[in-house]
């Protein structure tokens, strides 16, 4: 799980943020241009469409790009063309799409970004260059949608004259300020819960648990606890277990073990050392983190491994 290894204060903090975010995510998924996605799509048909009409199968389109409230096909190829089927193409993706009823075109030099051509589409359609072919040279095309652009300015016209007639248009907030806005109220709750987390002591841990492997050793109450399951251990046991774990991943020889865990207490034979053994793999067999491992002419090595 995410949240697993983190502290249960950690994970709120995380939950708050993440709650705290969801108007913001929404919004954002509220905010997107769709229909300057629609659009977009229409002028690059327009492109393609153009390159068409000359016989080009091959050139591509470069990206489309929205400046203002003008839109820009832009070519990787030169080419000259005769205006009429300029606005032909224009006018047929225009009413193909259902874009816009009324625009305008303007034909830029790529250089000099001079308007070397214009064509007004609407109820009155304007052709002043009509008749002039364009010499092959390097041109961007720009396109106002008119329609668009009146129906915006007269949305801001009337929210102007019903709310504030004697002031200028409202300012609008652009998506990036209004996220960053909404942030603020989360940053100040985590530094609250930082300061709250810093003045509070933290608990102590519990010297007589020892984590081995994916099992918790409790040396005081002497059991022994892998997956929610919980063994018993006995004295000695605990004693062995305890020894190993000292010198975890290293051998420590038969007659150390001895002598530590059953120490003066009088006959014993090596065979008791192999028994406690045995019964200790027993009760770790299921933890596959862990295993007691016999060196040769030596004596034993608990090996560990952390778990991922």
């Amino acid at each position: 799980m995410i949240f697993s290894n983190l502290k249960p204060v950690s994970t709120f903090i995380l939950v708050l943020v993440f709650i705290a975010w969801l108007p913001s995510m929404a919004n954002s998924r509220d905010e997107v241009p769709t229909e300057d996605k629609r659009v977009e799509a229409a002028m690059r048909m327009i492109g393609h469409q153009l390159l068409l009409c000359l016989g080009d199968k091959e050139s591509r389109v470069l990206p489309i790009r929205k400046i203002d409230e003008r839109y820009k096909i832009s070519f990787e190829r030169e080419f000259g063309m005769d205006p009429d089927d300029i606005a032909k193409v224009i006018n047929r993706v225009m009413a193909e799409t259902q874009t816009s009823t009324r625009y305008l075109v303007e034909v830029e030099q790529c250089t000099t970004e001079e308007v070397v051509h214009v064509l007004v589409f609407g109820s009155s359609s304007i052709l002043p260059c009509g008749g002039r072919d364009l010499p092959e040279d390097c041109y961007s095309f720009f396109i106002t949608l008119l329609d668009e652009l009146e129906a915006v300015e007269s949305s801001e016209t009337a929210a102007l004259s019903s709310d504030h007639p004697s002031l200028g248009p409202p300012e609008t907030s652009p998506g990036p300020l209004r996220s960053a806005l909404l942030m603020v109220p989360i940053f100040l709750l985590i530094g609250f819960l930082g300061y709250l987390m810093r003045k509070k002591d933290p608990l102590p841990s519990d010297p007589n648990l020892i984590p081995i492997g994916a099992s918790q050793f409790d040396k005081k109450n002497m059991t022994l606890t892998f997956d929610g399951q919980t063994v018993e251990l006995s004295n000695k046991e605990t004693e062995l277990l305890l020894l190993l774990h000292t010198h975890a991943n290293e051998p420590v020889e038969r007659e150390i073990l001895l002598q530590k865990v059953w120490g003066d207490e009088g006959d014993y034979v090596g065979r008791t050392l192999d028994v406690f053994i045995s019964k200790l793999r027993k009760k770790l067999e299921a933890d596959d983190h862990v295993k007691i491992v016999n060196i040769r002419a030596v004596g034993y090595k608990l090996i560990v491994n952390a778990p991922a």
